[in-house]
């Protein structure tokens, strides 16, 4: 019976982004001013290693000069996701100095796992490939703890005609490769007129729900009423229940 319960709650836990990509999507169909079908011709070469680039060689940052930046990758299990790249605001080639920033990666995975534990290190996984996915002329700064991800471009990579087009074929090929990958929707956000705080505020929210859900699967007893994750809790389906389980002896 505990183990049914357990299996049960772990089936809400692949869905608990599902509430903020629905609140996301909705912002991005009423904000997006391009949508690019996912070619896989467009992708770049990658590096695991970044490439330095040098101030006097950038042509902007991206997130740069104190502008709003923000960056999350999410999975779902039930919500549909189709592989294309969605632009909000401005292509690269159109941006004159620093300005706002996001890049949202929204991924869909097949034969979701039942085991709350394999969820987890599934998505850490998915968001720490970022780091390996470094294209020539797009030097990424990014900070998992504030949910920021800048980037510098270099003058020369505008010039070979880099995009959002081709940053994002990159991202989904390299996703796909994963058999657990169905398919990947990336959002860019750049130098947008557009309200920012709905993509601050879906980084921001996922990042807590992680943490709360990395609580939880540490055991940590605690009072729920004094826990500064309550909130979280009480907000996503099935982390409470999942909570309570796991706090209890499993015979």
């Amino acid at each position: 019976m505990a183990q049914n319960r357990i299996r049960q709650h772990s089936k809400k836990m692949i869905s608990i982004f599902d509430s903020d990509i629905n609140e996301l999507t909705a912002y991005v169909a009423k904000n997006a001013t391009k949508i690019y079908a996912y070619d896989e011709s467009k992708a770049l070469p990658v590096s695991e290693h970044s490439e330095l680039i040098l101030t006097k060689d950038s042509a902007y940052e991206l997130g740069g000069s104190d502008m709003p930046c923000a960056a999350a990758t999410v999975i779902t299990g039930n919500l549909p996701v189709e592989n294309k790249v969605v632009l909000v605001g401005k292509e690269l080639k159109d941006i004159k100095r620093d300005c706002n920033y996001a890049k949202i990666v929204l991924i869909s995975v097949k034969d979701a796992t039942e085991d709350e534990q394999a969820i987890f290190d599934l998505t850490k996984s998915l968001e720490y490939a970022k780091y390996k996915e470094n294209v020539q002329g797009f030097m990424m700064r990014a900070s998992s703890f504030r949910q920021r991800e800048q980037v510098r471009v270099s003058k020369t990579a505008l010039k070979k005609g880099l995009s959002f087009e081709a940053l994002g074929a990159t991202t989904i090929k390299s996703y796909l490769s994963r058999d657990v990958v169905n398919a990947v929707t990336v959002i860019f956000v750049a130098d947008t007129a557009s309200d920012f705080d709905p993509v601050q505020n879906f980084a921001l929210h996922t990042s807590q729900i992680l943490s709360a859900f990395n609580h939880i699967l540490d055991n940590v007893l605690v009072d729920c009423a004094h826990c500064n994750l309550k909130e979280i809790c009480d907000e996503v389906e099935g982390m409470r229940e999942l909570h309570l389980n796991l706090s209890k002896p499993r015979y």
